[in-house]
């Protein structure tokens, strides 16, 4: 299935209002709630999956995606900053196994700091900053699947099973308890799955998952 490659420029001038639309949709849909999920699902996917569908109602050409998910959840954020110079070099954020690898030249500048935040909860969900940050070389996401929930998952009723990489403008449209989320951008064709890891190029920052469906 295509990607959505909207500019990054486009991306970034709506993130702002995605947070307090995502506030009000959520407020309505406590009152009005969109048509009600298969049966099959649990009470916390199935308000998940409200919510969700009526803050990608309010944000254009977004989508459902189903994160992947940890065996064990993260209890609060975990937040990595480090300062790499133009030669590159490479960035772990521990009890998370993600690893992102700057290449050399990836910026103009001599150096530059970055931080990475692995959102707390069972989403394998990240924020990178500097925010806004679009890269000459693309910098390289390594996630190791053994944690995970890859094995076992099974598409959500209205799903399909797509193992992608995922945008998402704002970490308010991912869910920490079920993994859903509304994104904007898929990155199924540049993933290269090895065994126990899972790898995709990144061009531009905020937020990225791995998801393993797509409504």
């Amino acid at each position: 299935m295509p990607n959505d490659r909207r500019p990054f420029t486009t991306l970034h001038h709506r993130s702002w209002l995605v947070a307090a639309a995502f506030a009000l949709v959520a407020a309505a849909c406590a009152e009005n709630s969109a048509a009600p999920a298969s049966r099959s699902v649990t009470p916390d996917v199935e308000a998940a999956l409200s919510r969700a569908s009526a803050a990608s109602f309010a944000l254009p050409n977004s989508f459902l995606a189903q994160g992947l998910m940890r065996e064990k959840p993260l209890t609060k954020d975990v937040v990595v900053t480090q300062v790499i110079d133009r030669n590159g070099g490479k960035i772990q954020v521990p009890g998370t196994d993600l690893e992102l690898e700057i290449p050399k030249r990836a910026f103009d500048a001599s150096s530059m700091t970055f931080t990475i935040r692995a959102h707390a909860g069972m989403a394998v969900a990240y924020d990178f900053e500097p925010h806004g940050a679009v890269f000459n070389v693309p910098l390289k996401f390594t996630q190791k699947l053994g944690h995970t929930n890859l094995k076992g998952v099974k598409p959500l009723p209205g799903f399909v099973e797509q193992l992608s990489a995922a945008y998402f403008p704002s970490a308010d449209l991912v869910d920490p308890i079920t993994g859903l989320a509304v994104v904007t951008e898929f990155f199924s064709v540049d993933l290269t799955w090895s065994k126990d890891e899972l790898s995709f190029p990144i061009r531009h920052f905020s937020g990225y998952m791995i998801c393993t469906g797509r409504q």
